[in-house]
């Protein structure tokens, strides 16, 4: 099977944002590397894939995010050809993976540790993929799945600090009523996406619970029980462009956004002073079982990666 032939729009839904991104040039450079190190004979072998992995970083000009995707891709590549050798050619790249998720180049500290986020969460993802509940999803709502995933771990990890022991119902509260729409590309923010939220954050307590990773699971999952029509009603675009104005108001105004009393008493002097966007926030505001909550988005690094997607 060629790159080519793998490369099918079906194949990449199968995999996250990042390792579409960089599969065909991970099966290109791969193959490249493969040929120059002289172990293109015959079918790939454990041997041959370790060998062309250990030389790939030293032939290779790419960020960090690239070795990051280059086992998951060639997994899925290799698997998809159905060879009878795949569990010892998964095993090899299992080996090789820790040498290529080193980090590469001369990133800054602050990016390296993100893209170190970024490839501990798409971790977490190849293993839920694999339960049946996951794997049986459409191809576009295993996308709204990962998406979901990624920008809620991501916000907890790199937004908040916070290691999944430390997740609590009130941080997990500020993130979803929070910066979380702001941080989907606005092509993601559909009802199927909000549709599977309960679904995917369930899915991922669960896993980390299972992992011993997440001290307070069960007041998480709770949580989640209990805020399910909040969570599949949380985006309104009236709402959202509400609360962009306002925000970009307030910037204007150099206002404080870490200043509670000054963004509440800014709040209430654009409520006055913008009468028909006050009614329309209140009448959509009820039908809502929560409070949105004002923030200024200050998650840069997320910002970055979504750019980079584009």
């Amino acid at each position: 099977m060629t790159p080519a032939e793998f490369l099918t729009p079906q194949r990449l839904a199968r995999l996250s944002a990042n390792q579409q991104k960089y599969a065909a040039a991970i099966l290109n450079d791969v193959q490249r590397v493969r040929e120059t190190v002289k172990l293109a004979q015959g079918s790939w072998t454990p041997q041959q894939v370790a060998g062309t992995l250990a030389a790939l970083p030293t032939m290779v000009d790419q960020p960090h995010l690239y070795f990051v995707a280059v086992v998951p891709v060639l997994t899925a590549y290799f698997k998809a050809q159905k060879l009878a050798n795949f569990a010892e050619l998964e095993a090899a790249l299992k080996v090789a993976r820790p040498e290529l998720v080193e980090k590469h180049g001369d990133a800054a500290g602050e990016q390296q540790a993100y893209e170190g986020v970024v490839a501990l969460v798409e971790d977490w993802v190849e293993a839920m993929v694999t339960q049946p509940d996951v794997a049986n999803l459409s191809q576009a709502d295993l996308q709204h799945f990962i998406t979901i995933v990624h920008t809620t771990a991501e916000l907890m990890i790199t937004g908040k600090h916070l290691q999944p022991n430390d997740w609590d119902v009130k941080t997990l509260n500020e993130i979803m009523f929070g910066p979380f729409t702001h941080l989907l590309d606005e092509a993601d923010r559909v009802p199927a996406l909000f549709n599977l939220v309960p679904f995917a954050l369930t899915t991922l307590f669960d896993y980390l619970a299972a992992q011993g990773k997440l001290t307070h699971a069960t007041e998480l999952q709770d949580w989640v029980g209990s805020h399910h029509t909040a969570l599949v009603t949380m985006y309104d675009p009236k709402l959202e462009t509400f609360f962009e104005d306002l925000t970009t108001a307030m910037q204007r105004a150099n206002v404080d956004a870490d200043d509670h009393d000054a963004v509440d008493a800014f709040t209430q002097d654009y409520l006055r002073a913008h009468p028909t966007a006050s009614r329309e926030l209140f009448t959509t505001d009820r039908q809502l079982t929560h409070k949105k909550h004002i923030k200024q988005v200050k998650y840069s690094q997320k910002k970055r990666r979504k750019r980079r997607r584009r």
